[in-house]
């Protein structure tokens, strides 16, 4: 009846009904409507005949009435469903057909309408369009007040084409958020997850973790061995880091919506899928253990036997069955770890029973267990004031300045107790208690002295015990616990092990810090449950928070109350063995020590079923991110919302390592595991306030990025002092699951700080590389590809390229891979994504770590000129570019105008260009070359060619290759001075090469003159060096043109408008050397020839004259380098326009049978030097 009063109250019915009207109704069917419509249109028509009539008697001259029912639940839409059944049963009409499950949208309109006449209308039905379809019958006022609505947003009906959302569906997706991920399709969507507050949520796991039983068992032993001060302030910096780790975890939760994962989502939110999910699955595995150390910590040590005790007590329900089987010889085997494994096997069944009812159920068995916990704490504090004058309830003997084992005793002898004095005593330290010989000479020493005597061990706060226990008395292994500073030999430590209590482990401030931190551990729990809190980010601060600070405050009270009330040799007793194993903080507390003892499991028990409840949920989180592909099959949950599978594996894995029993290295490596993940969430918020990206904008405002960076060093600091082995191993552990991650996880792009890093890095070196002229000894090759894909879309052609630019990366410098597209770029965005993704593909096959460009222009050319301007970013740009030859440039003079634009393109941005000719010939990254590649250096051009041949051998392509320079001199030049002067240069250089001198004419290398040259002034001057000699008028024309590959036909004659371009082409790269020597002109003799009008009579003899000298200049080259495996030369300029096929003519002769040819034209800047 409430039920059905909340849902008529919450609706709000737009008409005014006739005072004197009764209604009835008829069934009201629920109408779905497709998409993600924002309104849903309830309709139903009741009609009343005439045998119905006493149901509606003022139906005659009823009018339509519409019912609004406006809400934002979808389940009050059941309230039509409702009226519709109660009238079936009171008329008898047809019963209403089953309720649907609700429609989507936030906002539902339910309208009710009742005519006149017999027949029930069609209800209203959705059209395809998400809008509303209404029957023939509608109100016209109706459809013309909708429709002046729809018109109000007419104006945006155009972006519906694009990305476009509007604000009611926006609101809508924000308010139907789920921040628990799916876990599969058997998970019910009409089931609610369990959601909870701060207290329950957040509090009550944090504070139960956090208080195990180190508090109980621990802290005192600390105190009475670092002391008061020294306690105190290991107890401080261990909950410095938690509490700084909890103001970023703050930081970071309030920054946004936190889903399911917790500490895993938060980190690989911020610094990566890589480094989160390697701190997650450290994270999980350190949860999973911890839940294994403290179930079976309640049992692995002696000072707690007796909560054997309790455990029988709690979960077999008869004390009895502990009185006959655990007291008495206080284990069940002969074997105490076998007692380990039993007992603590048992504890995970009863603690995964729970587990496994659900989170419901664990927060039904936490909260009792968190007040027994924290009811225990305070009683021990209460003790302490009860106890500030001393207590007599707890004594230890002292034999002399030791402390007796009497613990070793017991344990041999059940059941028989030993009195402090010098007779019982004999039964420990003496072999025959009759024979006086037999006995520890030190017992009998203070047999005689009179200095064996029982002491109280809680002292009280009034006699000034803390001024004893203000400073450190650290041990070393074997070392007695005694008053004095005493050290042991080793046969001394054979003698006595057994009869006086030792130091069984080595103490300093940086171990016991190593010691304590585990007791503070536990500050995720309540973040691991994001997933199930109804405000993540307002109840993980709070309650983090509040926990971590009150137990760092009663952890430093602790030190000061057993600093100020107990005796420091019983507190540096470990194990309480001077009096029989009993507990000092058990001692201290009130009404009973048993009270104490039931704390210390109950904290661990709690402890374990909260880690065993935040582990699975991080396992599940990892898995739905996909970050690491093996674990996708805990990605299932159930219709609970649980992830059944990942806490059977959680119980396996804490099951094995039970069964292992051995814990105390484990110990210290899981503590690692927790810093590691601490120094991420502090290294996360210090990376995001350095960065102050734009979306870094978190609710809780009281954090500071040198907070952050304290609390890291802190966890790297600890991680060091506590065990550095470990934390190395750590270390080590969380580098392999990184590369794991990188290499095989999934790739994701979370906006993650890492990157954001990258950006600010990038960005600031941008903005401070100034744009210019680069030093010698910082040039390096920044190269732009040019390429061309196939026209399929399907591969790039010629590979080969893209794996000679791979080969230049020892010179660590920046790689563009570009290609032009020929078309519309609107027409053209698949192709060009397409083409784009193929490009990436190549440069990942070899493995070049560069970008890729595609530009889409209307003109080929164009797009080339376009891409040599404007690629690279402020002065991080190309200067070299790389290109293939065109091997289809004589099917028309398309491709040879093409090629020799972009040569003049590059020379015009003052760009080095690489040519690579027969590209098919070049080997690939799995190829190795053995042989030579050789260096002919006609003209210095900055020294590029000596630079990109020394960077190809650095590869391991061309890295078994031997390296040979051939530097051209003329004939009038010195040889062996030229020689020399070389071996020197190329010895300063720092390179393995062997040098050789080549003596070529002026005449052969006439077409790289113009590159010596730097001023042209006169005509005549030109003409005159260009007269031919009587032998080489007698040049055989037919055998000069069958020796080249031109391609030139004898006797063919040209076109007229082509002779002026056939007279100077000889004269094509030709200028001449003055004296200046420092300035360069773009007059070439083509120019001249054109101005002047020359008459020309024969044009083949002009183009035999140059085709000539490529031969001579080949000729050369095959001499030396025919065998050689590549060789690097000289590209000429090419001059002005309209002589590129003659252009392309004279290099195919040059490079006529020569292996893998590599032209290089340089800008002429020094790219290498001499000095350091």
């Amino acid at each position: 009846l409430l039920f059905l009063l909340d849902q008529f109250m919450k609706i709000v019915i737009v008409a005014e009904l006739p005072a004197r009207r009764s209604v009835s109704a008829s069934t009201l069917p629920l109408i779905k409507t497709s998409g993600q419509s924002s309104t849903a249109m309830i309709s139903s028509r009741m009609a009343a005949s005439e045998k119905n009539s006493a149901c509606s008697p003022a139906m005659a001259n009823s009018n339509i009435i519409d019912f609004q029912l406006l809400h934002s639940k979808n389940n009050k839409a059941m309230f039509a469903w409702l009226v519709g059944y109660v009238c079936s049963m009171w008329k008898g009409f047809p019963p209403p057909p089953p309720l649907p499950p609700p429609p989507p949208p936030l906002i539902m309109a339910l309208q009710v309408r009742f005519v006149e006449g017999s027949q029930v209308e069609v209800p209203f039905q959705s059209n395809d369009s998400g809008t509303i379809d209404h029957g023939d019958d509608v109100d016209d006022d109706y459809d013309h007040e909708y429709n002046n609505h729809r018109e109000s947003f007419s104006l945006y009906e155009e972006d519906g084409s694009t990305s476009a959302m509007k604000m009611s569906h926006f609101i809508r997706r924000i308010s139907l958020y789920n921040p628990i991920v799916s876990g599969g399709d058997d998970v019910d969507p009409n089931k609610q997850p369990i959601k909870m507050g701060t207290f329950v949520g957040v509090f009550m796991p944090c504070i139960q973790n956090i208080f195990g039983v180190l508090f109980f068992i621990r802290l005192a032993w600390i105190v009475g061995t670092a002391g008061v001060l020294q306690g105190f302030l290991i107890t401080f910096i261990c909950c410095l880091v938690t509490f700084t780790t909890c103001i970023s975890l703050s930081a970071i939760a309030t920054n946004g919506m936190v889903p399911a994962g917790g500490p895993y989502y938060m980190i690989s939110r911020n610094l990566g899928p890589e480094l989160g999910g390697a701190v997650g699955i450290l994270f999980y595995f350190a949860s999973t253990i911890a839940a294994s150390m403290y179930l079976l910590g309640i049992i692995v040590r002696n000072e707690i036997l007796s909560c054997i005790c309790c455990t029988c007590i709690i979960f077999l329900g008869s004390a009895e069955i502990f009185l006959l089987y655990t007291v008495p010889q206080a284990k069940i085997f002969d074997d105490i770890y076998n007692c380990y494994r039993l007992i603590g096997t048992l504890l995970l069944a009863i603690v995964s029973c729970i587990v496994l009812a659900g989170v419901g159920v664990v927060n039904r068995f936490a909260l009792p267990t968190i007040a027994l916990v924290n009811g225990c704490i305070l009683l021990t504090f209460i003790g302490f004031f009860i106890n500030i004058n001393g207590s007599d309830s707890l004594k230890f003997c002292m034999v002399g300045d030791r402390i007796p084992n009497l613990q070793h005793w017991i344990d041999n002898n059940p059941g028989h107790y030993l009195s402090c004095n010098e007779t019982d005593l004999r039964h420990l330290f003496c072999a025959n208690v009759t024979e006086t010989g037999s006995c520890d000479p030190y017992f009998l020493k203070s047999a005689n002295e009179g200095t064996i005597k029982e002491m109280n061990a809680i002292t009280g706060a009034t006699s000034g015990i803390i001024l004893d226990n203000l400073f450190s008395k650290y041990l070393d292994t074997n070392d007695f616990i005694q008053s004095n500073d005493s050290k042991m030999t080793n046969n001394e430590y054979e003698e006595t092990s057994d009869t006086y209590v030792v130091a069984d482990m080595a103490s300093s401030f940086t171990i016991l810090i190593g010691v304590f931190f585990p007791s503070v551990t536990g500050i995720m729990q309540g973040s691991n449950r994001s997933g199930n809190l109804r405000d993540a980010s307002r109840s993980i601060p709070v309650g983090t928070l509040a926990a971590q600070i009150i137990t760092s405050i009663a952890y430093l009270l602790g030190v000061l109350c057993f600093g100020a009330s107990m005796n420091g040799m019983f507190l540096r007793d470990k194990f309480g063995a001077g009096a029989y194993g009993r507990l000092a903080a058990a001692e201290l507390a009130v009404p009973h020590p048993m009270v104490i003892v039931i704390g210390s499991f109950i904290a661990s028990a709690g402890a374990g079923m909260q880690c065993l409840t935040g582990a699975p949920r991080l396992l599940q989180a990892i898995a739905l991110d996909g970050v690491i592909p093996m674990l996708h099959y805990f990605q299932k949950s159930t219709k609970r919302g649980e992830p059944l599978r990942a806490i059977f594996v959680s119980i396996a894995i804490c099951e094995l390592f039970i069964l292992i029993a051995f814990l105390e290295s484990i110990t210290a490596l899981i503590s690692q595991f927790f810093l590691m993940c601490y120094l991420s969430v502090n290294a996360a918020c210090v990376l995001q306030s350095v960065l102050k990206a734009p979306s870094w904008r978190p609710r809780f405002r009281f954090y500071h990025w040198s907070l952050s960076m304290f609390g890291a060093g802190l966890c790297v600091a600890v991680m060091f002092m506590s065990h550095w082995i470990f934390a190395c191993v750590a270390i080590i552990i969380g580098m392999i699951a990184y590369k794991y991650i990188e290499y095989r996880g999934a790739e994701k792009e979370w906006g993650d700080g890492i990157r954001g890093l990258r950006l600010a890095a990038a960005s600031y070196a941008l903005t401070n590389l100034e744009e210019g002229p680069v030093h010698t000894k910082n040039w390096r090759p920044q190269l732009l590809v040019l390429c061309t894909v196939s026209s399929d879309r399907t591969s790039i052609e010629n590979e080969q390229i893209v794996a000679f630019a791979s080969q230049l990366k020892a010179g660590k410098g920046l790689t563009v891979l570009a290609s032009v597209l020929n078309g519309k770029f609107l027409n053209m965005l698949a192709e060009v994504a397409a083409t784009k993704m193929i490009m990436k593909e190549v440069c990942r096959r070899m493995k070049i770590r560069g970008f890729c460009e595609v530009l889409v222009a209307g003109d080929i050319t164009e797009g080339m000129s376009a891409l040599v301007q404007t690629s690279g970013l402020g002065g991080l740009k190309h200067n070299t570019v790389i290109m293939s030859w065109p091997q289809k440039w004589r099917n028309g003079n398309f491709e040879a105008v093409k090629f020799v634009e972009t040569i003049r393109l590059t020379t015009a941005a003052k760009s080095a260009l690489v040519v690579i000719k027969d590209v098919q010939q070049f080997p690939s990254n799995k190829e190795k070359i053995v042989g030579c590649m050789d260096v002919w250096w006609i003209l210095h051009d900055g020294g590029i060619m000596i630079l990109l041949a020394f960077l190809l051998r650095q590869n391991r392509v061309w890295r078994n290759t031997k390296l040979r320079i051939f530097t051209v001199c003329q004939s009038e030049e010195d040889l062996d001075k030229v020689r020399e002067s070389m071996k020197t240069f190329i010895y300063h250089l720092r390179m393995d090469a062997t040098v050789d001198v080549v003596c070529l004419t002026k005449y052969d290398i006439s077409e790289y003159a113009h590159e010596l040259t730097l001023k042209r002034e006169q005509r005549q001057k030109m003409l005159d060096q260009l007269g031919l000699t009587d032998r080489q008028k007698d040049i055989d024309v037919d055998n000069a043109i069958s020796n080249s590959t031109s391609g030139v036909q004898s006797g063919a004659e040209l076109p007229v408008q082509n002779r002026t371009n056939l007279l100077t082409l000889d004269n094509l790269f030709k200028k001449d050397k003055t004296n200046e020597g420092n300035e360069a002109t773009s007059n070439t003799a083509a120019e001249q020839c054109e101005e002047e009008k020359l008459p020309i009579t024969s044009s083949q003899t002009y183009n035999i004259r140059c085709l000539q000298r490529a031969k001579k200049l080949n000729e050369a080259i095959q001499s030396r380098s025919r065998e050689s495996d590549l060789i690097f030369l000289n590209l000429p300029d090419p001059g002005k326009n309209g002589y590129e096929k003659f252009y392309m003519e004279y290099i195919e002769v040059m490079t006529t049978g020569l292996n893998r040819v590599v032209l290089i034209k340089g800008t002429g800047s020094e790219v290498v030097t001499i000095f350091s």
